[in-house]
């Protein structure tokens, strides 16, 4: 998984599998989430629904991260999954 290569420890919840409310519920015990679904128009409206879900149950969601990686991104990644690649593509320039 191409955030562990990055060296995330936290707690990762796999949207893929599980339906967004169930997601939500997961993620809302925790007091900070920060949601990191794909850069596409898809990943952004699930982001936007799963950020609802969220701030329904009274959890701190970390947008700012997501923005930051968006414009970093730009177009070099579509998905997370392609983060570590373009890590790697950076890494070896310098």
């Amino acid at each position: 998984m191409a955030l562990r290569k990055l060296g995330v420890r936290a707690e990762i919840i796999r949207l893929s599998r599980l339906p967004l409310s169930e997601v939500a519920l997961i993620a809302s015990q925790y007091h900070e989430v920060m949601i990191l679904t794909d850069l596409d128009r898809k990943g952004e409206e699930l982001a936007k629904k799963l950020t609802q879900y969220l701030e329904g149950y009274k959890c701190r969601v970390d947008t700012e991260t997501r923005k930051e990686l968006k414009m970093i991104a730009k177009k070099d990644i579509k998905g997370i999954e392609d983060l570590y690649g373009l890590y790697t593509k950076v890494t070896l320039r310098f």
